[in-house]
Parts: C-alpha cells; sequence; structure tokens
C-alpha cells in the first residue's frame, strides 16, 4: 500500500487532526510524560510509535530517559552514538539515528541525561534539522520535573501515563498542573491508563470509568500483556495485531480528542487538596 494511502487509512479523521501527516508540513510533536516513573512511559511511547510506523507514517522516537528503557526497546543493535553526542555537537541528530525493522528511526538515551535538563531552546534546536524530515517525533521523557519543563513546552500534543493506584494518579494530576504552569494545558491529548491487569477490581474499574467519563482518560487502555513485554524486548518485531490495534486506536484518539479544560483543572485542584471550582454556567 503506498504511504499516502497508509496515512489515509490510519484511522478515520486522525490524518486531518494532525496536520494530514503531509510531507509539507513540519512534524507533530508528541511528548510522553508523568512525574512518576513505573506508569508505561514507556510502553505508550513505543505503542504510538509502532502504531504509526506500520500505518506508513514516518516516526522518529527520541529517548530522554536516561534509563534507555525505549532504547532497549528499539535497538536491535546497539550502538556507541546516544543523545549525548547530538547535545555536545559531536554528531548530527540526522547521523545518530537508528533504523528500527518495524520502520522507526530512534536516537539511543545516555544516562548523562539523569543530571542534564534540556531547555527548550536546546530541544528546538536538537529536533529543528528532522522537521520536515518525518511525520511524527515522540519523546519519552525522564519521570524528573526539571527535565520535563523541555519536552512539554516543545511538545504540539501531550499524552500523560497513568497506572490505576492513587500515587500514579495523583502523580498524572500534578504532571497536568505542571503544563498549566507552563501555559501548554491546552496540548494535553488525554491520560493513558497503561499496563493495568484485567480483571479489575471494583475501585479500580470505578477509577477508570471515572477518568473516561470526565474525558481526561482516552477509551482505549493498554492492558499488560506479556506481548507488550516481548515487542519492547529489541527483536525487532511488530506487536501481535490486537495490541497493534489498541496502539492503532490510541494514536486516533490522541489525533482526534480534545480534553475539557475545566476536567484538568478539576483533576489539578484534586491532587492539590483543593475544593474543583463550580462550572461557570452560561
Amino acid at each position: 500500500m503506498a504511504v499516502a494511502s497508509c496515512r489515509r487509512s490510519l484511522t478515520k479523521g486522525a490524518a486531518v487532526a494532525i496536520r494530514r501527516y503531509s510531507t509539507d508540513v513540519a512534524a507533530e510533536i508528541i511528548t510522553i510524560a508523568s512525574l512518576k516513573g513505573g506508569v508505561g512511559k514507556t510502553t505508550t511511547t513505543y505503542a504510538l510509535a509502532a502504531a504509526g510506523a506500520s500505518s506508513g507514517l514516518r516516526v522518529i522516537a527520541i529517548d530522554l530517559d536516561p534509563t534507555g528503557g525505549l532504547s532497549n526497546a528499539l535497538e536491535k543493535s546497539k550502538r556507541t552514538i546516544t543523545i549525548a553526542d547530538v547535545l555536545h555537537n559531536r554528531v548530527s541528530l540526522h547521523d545518530a539515528l537508528v533504523d528500527h525493522p518495524i520502520g522507526i528511526q530512534t536516537v539511543p538515551g545516555h544516562r548523562s541525561l539523569n543530571h542534564e535538563a534540556l531547555p527548550e531552546a536546546q530541544l528546538r534546536a536538537l529536533i529543528g534539522p528532522v522537521l520536515d524530515d518525518v511525520d511524527v517525533i515522540l519523546i519519552d521523557t525522564h519521570p524528573h520535573e526539571p527535565s520535563l519543563l523541555g519536552p512539554m513546552a516543545v511538545a504540539d500534543r501531550i499524552v500523560i501515563p497513568t497506572a490505576l493506584d492513587l500515587l500514579s494518579l495523583r502523580a498524572a494530576a500534578l504532571t497536568v498542573g505542571l503544563a498549566e504552569q507552563l501555559a501548554v494545558l491546552e496540548r494535553i491529548r488525554g491520560i493513558v491508563v497503561s499496563n493495568a491487569k484485567r480483571p479489575l477490581s471494583r475501585i479500580t474499574e470505578s477509577l477508570l470509568n471515572g477518568l473516561v467519563v470526565s474525558g481526561l482518560a482516552f477509551e482505549t487502555v493498554l492492558w499488560f500483556s506479556s506481548g507488550w513485554v516481548v515487542a519492547t524486548s529489541g527483536k525487532g518485531e511488530l506487536p501481535d495485531p490486537v495490541l497493534l490495534d489498541d496502539a492503532r486506536r490510541l494514536l486516533h484518539e490522541v489525533a482526534t480528542r480534545p480534553v475539557p479544560a475545566v476536567a484538568l483543572r478539576q483533576f489539578i485542584a484534586m491532587a492539590q487538596g483543593r475544593r474543583p471550582a463550580a462550572p461557570v454556567s452560561a
């Protein structure tokens, strides 16, 4: 199938919502962010990258997490060139990119990012040379507030993964609050529940339903599956068809859905222990 046809068939309306993913428009930057580790940022980044690449989009996935989870998932063969070499002008981003067998390009992370928060200007300079060459740039992040500021500021869309426990949900709400501080609240496209195990308990099912009904969470859940473990093991294989369908549905939601600003601000208020403001009546 031709690339143009793949773009059109990604999902109904998705190509329109993300600037048609066309070759004459700069790439869309999607940042995956949370102030808590272990909530599925790398799985979410990989899922969106695989969904895009398998649909014919040109995708770059950048690993800004010093633990290198995304690098491990996407590097079939290890390379010595990393994001640190690009940041210190030893090599261009073009030359640092690694081609993954499923069609994703990535630049490996580096542990030095544990002590190096990239400001917005530096990230824009890093990404700028490839903006016109690809359709989507995904950024996996470090769960550390100073390290999130730049990636969230450069993003066109922000996705926040969470598990269904109160600590993870509070971290998600604080991440939303950080977006508000950066004046990028409107760029949040939703909260994705990741690595949730079925069957859900009555409490976790209630939490999930509340997030979806409020408009905060995507309807698509990235359920815990050994298939994701295999897919992110660095073997260079696509997720199985069921998981890939989930990933494509998630990408469609990222592309097409807004989040009510009122719901986001109420979520922030609850995390801060404040009473949510009542909606202003017309």
